[in-house]
């Protein structure tokens, strides 16, 4: 028999609600693709760099919502995330340059993730009405 009360193993993620694992894991994805080492990342046409920041920050604004997170919210730290991944390029990331530019990107993915959660989240809801 054991002593130890089964309590006390609870999982350290226990309260954490399984819909920001997605969200979690698009950013630790995110975060390194956009401070790989230059010379690693495939070329393409021109502002293909520009699609690719848009894409990825509508993937992020899209997992926010569904982590339940307030479309002002998402705005506010996906705008600072933007704007330090954007700094770190410039200064840390190897053969990488920062650019508002690519902010600005960041800004249109975040409209674009925000409108696509609030379609589906119409569509859901309507589906729910009797």
């Amino acid at each position: 028999m054991s002593c130890v009360s089964q309590d006390r193993w609870r999982s350290p993620f226990q309260g954490v609600s399984y819909r920001v694992v997605p969200l979690v894991l698009a950013t630790v994805i995110i975060t390194f693709m956009l401070l790989t080492p230059g010379g690693t990342v495939p070329s393409g046409p021109p502002h293909t760099d520009k699609v690719t920041h848009a894409l990825m920050f509508a993937v992020l604004a899209y997992c926010s919502r569904s982590a339940r997170i307030s479309p002002a919210i998402t705005v506010a730290w996906l705008a600072a995330y933007g704007i330090v991944t954007e700094i770190l390029q410039a200064t840390v990331a190897v053969r990488r340059s920062g650019s508002v530019w690519d902010w600005c990107a960041d800004l249109v993915g975040i409209a674009i993730g925000l409108a696509i959660a609030a379609g589906i989240g119409r569509r859901v809801r309507a589906g729910r009405t009797p």
